[in-house]
C-alpha cells in the first residue's frame, strides 16, 4: 500500500476499503465561533471541492463518542442534532444516520430487484452476492431483507468494521449465518475469485474516487483508481453470471465537471466490455458534496436486452423484457423489513436526469 499522510490518507484506504462514497473533497473539521446561535460549542466537518469552488459544513457536537486509530486511518464517530450519528474516516464524512439510507438502500435494492425482475429464481433459489466494501455493513443489512441471499463481504479495515459494530445497529448485519466477512483488500479478491471461477448474481462495489483536484487544479490520481479500470471491470463482468448478472457501483456526482468525463468514460468502458444495459442513476443525498450523488447499474445477461438512444436519451426498451416494473413491484412486496428511501417509483425515476446530463451521458456521438 502506498504511503500518504495526513488528511490524504484516507484515499488509500478507500482505494482498497471501496468504502460509502466520499467525494473529493478536502476534509477538516473545527469549533465554530458561532456567535450568539447556540453553535459556539460545535465543531465543523467541513468538505471542500476545489475545483468548483464548493464548500459543505456539518455542525456536530464537539466531543466524539469514540475515537480509534487502526492501521490505516482515524475513525471517529459524533453526534449532531439533525443527522444522528456522524462517520468520519480521516476527518472525512462518511456516513450520517439519518440519509445513510438514501445512499446504501439504493446501492443494494437496485440491482437486486433488476436482478429479480430479469430473471426470477426459484422458490428457494440462492442468489449470490459480492459487495466490495461498505465498511460499515448498512448495503449487506439491506441484501438481508432478501431471504434467499448469501453475501461474500469483503473490506480491509478491521477497526472500521468494530466500530461500525458498536456503533451502528444495521452492522449486526455480520452476525447473520449468510454473511461471510472477508478482512481483506478487495481489488485482489475479484482476482482470487476469478481464478477459482467463482459465479455470483450481484455485485455492489461501493469505492470512494479513483482522483481528486487539489487547490491548485492539479489532478492527483489516488490508488482506487484500480477499481474503475478495465482490467478491474473484466474481473467484474467474468465474476458474473452469464444468464444473469448485475453490477452496481458508486459513480460520482454530475455536479463537478471532472466527474462526469469520468462516468462518460465508464460507461463506454463497460459496454466495451460486454455488458448490457448500462445506465447512470442519481441518489438525491444531503451530506454528500453537493447534495447528489450517482451509480451505475449494468447487466451480463443471455436476453435481448438494450439501451436505446433516443434523442440524446438512453431509454430502456421494456418490449425488449430489460426490467418488468410489475415484477419489481411485487418483489418489493415481499422483503423482509421496511425501507426509507427506496421504493420501485424512485427506482424507476432515479434515471430521469436533467436534460444537460443525459445530453453528456448518452449522446450517441460521444
Amino acid at each position: 500500500m502506498m504511503s500518504m499522510s495526513g488528511k490524504f490518507k484516507l484515499w488509500v484506504i478507500h482505494a482498497l476499503l471501496g468504502l460509502e462514497c466520499i467525494h473529493a473533497a478536502e476534509p477538516h473539521h473545527d469549533a465554530t465561533d458561532g456567535g450568539d446561535t447556540g453553535a459556539q460549542k460545535m465543531k465543523r466537518v467541513i468538505e471542500e471541492e476545489h475545483e468548483i469552488g464548493f464548500i459543505q459544513t456539518l455542525l456536530v457536537h464537539p466531543t466524539p463518542i469514540s475515537v480509534q486509530q487502526s492501521d490505516y486511518q482515524t475513525i471517529e464517530v459524533y453526534e449532531s442534532d439533525h443527522f444522528g450519528k456522524v462517520f468520519l474516516l480521516d476527518e472525512a464524512l462518511q456516513l450520517t444516520e439519518r440519509d445513510a439510507p438514501h445512499y446504501n438502500e439504493m446501492l443494494a435494492h437496485v440491482p437486486m430487484m433488476e436482478y429479480l425482475a430479469v430473471q426470477q429464481p426459484d422458490e428457494g433459489g440462492t442468489i449470490n452476492a459480492l459487495v466490495i466494501g461498505g465498511g460499515d455493513g448498512y448495503v449487506t443489512s439491506e441484501l438481508l431483507k432478501y431471504p434467499n441471499v448469501v453475501i461474500d463481504h469483503v473490506d480491509l479495515d478491521k477497526e472500521v468494521i468494530n466500530v461500525s459494530k458498536e456503533h451502528f445497529e444495521w452492522s449486526s448485519a455480520w452476525e447473520d449465518e449468510r454473511v461471510n466477512l472477508i478482512v481483506g483488500d478487495g481489488a485482489a479478491f475479484v482476482r482470487e475469485q476469478v481464478e477459482k471461477k467463482m459465479k455470483y448474481h450481484v455485485i455492489i462495489q461501493d469505492a470512494s474516487d479513483p482522483f481528486w483536484y487539489d487547490e491548485n487544479g492539479e489532478k492527483i490520481i489516488l490508488p482506487s483508481h484500480v477499481l474503475y479500470d478495465m482490467k478491474h471491470f473484466d474481473g467484474i463482468y467474468a465474476l458474473l453470471e452469464d444468464s444473469n448478472g448485475v453490477f452496481m457501483f458508486q459513480a460520482e456526482t454530475y455536479n463537478i465537471p471532472s466527474n462526469l468525463e469520468e462516468i462518460q468514460t465508464w460507461k463506454k468502458s463497460l459496454e466495451e466490455i460486454g455488458f448490457d444495459g448500462v445506465r447512470y442513476g442519481s441518489i438525491a443525498i444531503p451530506t454528500y458534496s453537493t447534495g447528489q450523488i450517482g451509480f451505475f447499474v449494468a447487466h451480463v445477461s443471455n436476453k435481448d436486452m438494450v439501451c436505446k438512444s433516443d434523442g440524446g436519451v438512453c431509454t430502456m426498451d421494456l418490449s425488449a423484457g430489460l426490467i418488468d416494473w410489475t415484477v419489481v413491484s411485487s418483489q418489493f412486496e415481499k422483503i423482509t423489513g421496511t425501507t426509507k428511501y427506496y421504493h420501485p417509483r424512485i427506482h424507476r425515476s432515479a434515471f430521469d436526469l436533467p436534460f444537460w446530463v443525459e445530453e453528456a451521458i448518452y449522446d450517441s456521438k460521444e
